[in-house]
């Protein structure tokens, strides 16, 4: 059921003609976050060799973009549902697939060193998410003081490049994401993704109402860990 309804969003034109899985120029790079990548998860393990090449094959095919870091956080859980679906079809369903969440994300991913579009991109979500946590609640006004801005700014771009995949375990990553790619469009999974945060900061009010900003950033990222159920309530 999962990998049916992920497929139908993700890559409907399924089934794809076999890829040719290449190296590139990102490989050591690659390597080294594949490896970290849900480290105790040890279902991957004989998995990561596959997950490097399909890394490695999407940086050469998508030689403009590369492989900014972040990326391996989007194709483990990609990979996980489509093999234990379909073993024949994974490799072409999780590279396909992998384009299409990249698409939700990009904005979020700088295109060079110069670019600074990502940077004002993530400003401007950090922005929304404030705007509505405090017209949801209005004690919240304390996330427009300049150092929760930066803090909140941080927290953005944190988790969204990831969609969450770098902070829940891989069991509730495949939960919110499932929430996620029950959206119409890219757009409102992308706008159900930023809600997600919105959620958590809601719930957890009480940790920037009362705790130094210092004392947030070590604290919040800890309970957003553990706060799938609130944060699947999108």
């Amino acid at each position: 059921m999962r990998a049916r309804v992920w497929r139908s969003k993700l890559c409907p034109s399924t089934p794809y003609p076999p890829l040719t899985l290449v190296s590139g120029p990102c490989d050591e790079q690659i390597r080294l976050d594949v490896k970290r990548t849900f480290g105790s998860e040890k279902w991957f393990d004989p998995h990561r060799e596959t997950i490097i090449s399909l890394l490695n094959t999407f940086s050469v095919v998508n030689e403009g973009f590369g492989y900014p870091q972040g990326l391996n956080y989007l194709i483990f859980p990609l990979f996980y549902v489509y093999m234990n679906d379909d073993e024949e079809h994974a490799i072409e369903d999780t590279f396909y697939s992998l384009h299409s969440l990249v698409r939700i994300v990009l904005p979020m991913y700088p295109l060079d060193s110069n670019d600074k579009g990502a940077l004002q991109f993530i400003q401007t979500i950090g922005s929304v998410v404030r705007l509505k946590c405090v017209d949801m609640d209005p004690e919240l006004r304390i996330l427009f003081e300049d150092d929760h801005v930066m803090f909140l700014d941080s927290i953005v771009s944190c988790t969204l490049p990831g969609l969450y995949a770098n902070i829940f375990s891989l069991h509730d990553t495949l939960l919110l994401w499932d929430k996620i790619f029950e959206k119409k469009t890219f757009r409102k999974m992308f706008q159900s993704a930023v809600s997600v945060l919105q959620i958590a900061i809601l719930y957890h009010k009480n940790i920037f109402l009362h705790l130094s900003v210092d004392k947030c950033m070590q604290v919040f990222q800890t309970v957003l860990s553990v706060s799938i159920s609130t944060c699947s309530a999108i």
